[in-house]
C-alpha cells in the first residue's frame, strides 16, 4: 500500500487511524472534559478509548504535548508525564505501586520531557523520572533517576538443569 507523500491525506489518515494516535486523542478529549468537572461523560470516553485501541489512558494522568504511543496494546499511564514522552507497547508509567504524592497522586510517577519507555518497560511508585530518561526492554523502575540516564534490566541467567524436562511418553 502506497501512502503518497509524508504530508497527503491519505498519509494523514491512515495515521490518524493507528491505536496508539487514537488513544492519545481520546485521552486528550477525556482530560478536557474532566478538567472542566465534566467526570462522567470524561470517564466514558476513556472507558471507550481502552475498549478501542487496548491502551490504558485515565483522564486524571497528565500526558505532555508531541506524546507518542509505538504501540497501544497493553500500554498504560498513570501519573504525570512531560513533552514527548514515547511509550512502547505493552510498557507501563505509574501504577500506583506506595502511598506517598509527589505531584501526580498517591503512588504515582512523574517523569521530566523526551522520555522513552521501551517495550515491557514498567515505571511504578512514587518516582522522579528525569528529562531525556530511556528505560530499556523489560527494565522495572521502583526508584528515582537522574536526567538523561539510560536504565537496563539485568544480563538474563542461565541455570543449567534448571527446565527439567518431563521423560517423554511411551
Amino acid at each position: 500500500m502506497h501512502l503518497g507523500k509524508p504530508h497527503s491525506r491519505v498519509h494523514k489518515c491512515y495515521f490518524a487511524l493507528l491505536p496508539g494516535f487514537q488513544a492519545l486523542f481520546w485521552h486528550r478529549i477525556a482530560r478536557r472534559l474532566l478538567l472542566g468537572g465534566w467526570n462522567f461523560p470524561a470517564r466514558l470516553i476513556a472507558l471507550m478509548a481502552m475498549y478501542l485501541t487496548r491502551a490504558e489512558l485515565p483522564p486524571t494522568s497528565s500526558i505532555g504535548p508531541s506524546a507518542l504511543i509505538a504501540h497501544a496494546t497493553g500500554v498504560y499511564v498513570f501519573g504525570q508525564v512531560g513533552a514527548r514522552m514515547t511509550i512502547q507497547g505493552d510498557g507501563g508509567f505509574g501504577g500506583g505501586f506506595g502511598v506517598d504524592d509527589i505531584g501526580a497522586g498517591p503512588g504515582y510517577a512523574v517523569a521530566g520531557d523526551d522520555v522513552v519507555i521501551a517495550f515491557g518497560a514498567r515505571v511504578l511508585g512514587p518516582v522522579r523520572i528525569g528529562n531525556g530518561v530511556h528505560v530499556g526492554p523489560g527494565a522495572l523502575v521502583t526508584f528515582d533517576v537522574p536526567d538523561g540516564s539510560l536504565v537496563l534490566w539485568d544480563r538474563p541467567r542461565v541455570i543449567k538443569g534448571g527446565a527439567k524436562t518431563a521423560p517423554p511418553s511411551q
